[in-house]
């Protein structure tokens, strides 16, 4: 997490937020999820694009989005990784 001015309070635990390691893991798992889905996966769809975009620049947008879902996968992987040998809390203290 960056401590810019940007990004203060993002992704920071509140007082709602993870306690525990299980916990931080579950919510960046939570928010690659969030990312992959909602957000990438929604752009890959021309209709939710200006109706004038140009299919070339679709087709450019599009490449470089499924190199972002890939990308998300692999950080999906790696927190599943960190969950299997950090996740239950009493091995971590």
């Amino acid at each position: 997490m960056s401590d810019s001015p940007n990004n203060q309070g993002v992704n920071k635990p509140g007082p709602g937020g993870p306690k525990t390691l299980s916990g931080f893991l579950a919510s960046a798992l939570d928010m690659e999820e969030l990312i992959s889905n909602s957000v990438y996966r929604d752009y890959l769809d021309p209709a939710n694009w200006p109706a004038d975009l140009k299919p070339d620049v679709f087709q450019k947008i599009k490449e470089h989005l499924t190199v972002l879902i890939q990308d998300t996968k692999k950080h999906r992987k790696i927190l599943l990784a960190l969950t299997k040998q950090y996740g239950d809390d009493t091995k971590s203290r």
